[in-house]
């Protein structure tokens, strides 16, 4: 089972997993905690109203290009960039109860009785409030479940250090304009090498990978840095996916013998 955020973020920072997960007779399931009502608005005004509609509508057609048997929304709305008033917000993502939405995971944990759980790491990768509490929640919930092999989606820091244009290090730059506060460690995008336990070599789905992230028109057009990075650009910087393990070898370290 993958936990991410918003609409989009299951593509940048897992889709090639899940699609080798899939390929492999892997059940993969997708949980999204929000349905992205913050992203980039829709051009037409009519569209604009129901964004979160049509990032749903995106998302359901990115799962299906990943290889995802199940995708389920928790129903929260977009928490905004650290700093926005949204972080408060009746119904935000950042502000729900922790032990409610945890109670909620648990039970679809158990329902597809899931052998691991994919959340970021502590710091959200890049410090997104709704981030960091997908690893809260998600940590929570697979104690309760009594899942023990979770594992922190991340980057690779060191790696990324030599990427000029990635949309994470995108992500993280817009989140430095924002306010400092709830405690939140500003320590920089992803991780450093050393504390990254699990690659997956994902050059073989990518253009799986980059049709999921183009599903996601709303927010990665085709005029997107990213999109328009040539083949052998685009495998440097989306050719790998980092995590943090935490327990016992899963799923993922399957994959390193096919």
């Amino acid at each position: 089972m993958f936990l991410h955020a918003h609409p989009d973020d299951e593509a940048i920072f897992t889709g090639g997993t899940m699609a080798r997960l899939a390929a492999a007779g892997t059940r993969v399931v997708l949980v999204v905690a929000t349905q992205g009502e913050r992203g980039v608005a829709l051009a037409s005004s009519e569209a604009a109203g129901s964004l979160a509609a049509h990032r749903r509508d995106e998302t359901a057609e990115a799962a299906a290009l990943l290889g995802a048997a199940r995708l389920e929304f928790l129903g929260y709305e977009d928490s905004g960039m650290l700093g926005d008033p949204a972080n408060t917000a009746p119904g935000a993502f950042w502000s729900a109860d922790t032990d409610t939405v945890a109670t909620h995971l648990a039970s679809l944990l158990r329902e597809e009785r899931a052998s691991a759980l994919v959340v970021y790491d502590e710091h959200g990768i890049y410090g997104h409030p709704d981030h960091v509490k997908v690893h809260r929640v998600g940590v929570e919930a697979a104690r309760r479940a009594e899942v023990q092999t979770v594992y922190e989606v991340t980057v690779d820091r060191e790696y990324l250090h030599f990427v000029e244009t990635h949309l994470v290090s995108e992500a993280g730059q817009a989140l430095a304009a924002g306010a400092a506060s709830l405690g939140i460690a500003a320590s920089g995008v992803g991780v450093p090498t050393v504390l990254v336990s699990t690659t997956v070599d994902v050059r073989a789905q990518l253009d799986v990978k980059r049709a999921a992230m183009a599903a996601h028109a709303s927010q990665i057009p085709e005029t997107a840095s990213a999109l328009r990075l040539p083949i052998e650009e685009f495998a440097g910087v989306y050719g790998y996916e980092w995590y943090i393990r935490q327990g016992p070898p899963g799923p993922l370290e399957a994959l390193e013998s096919i």
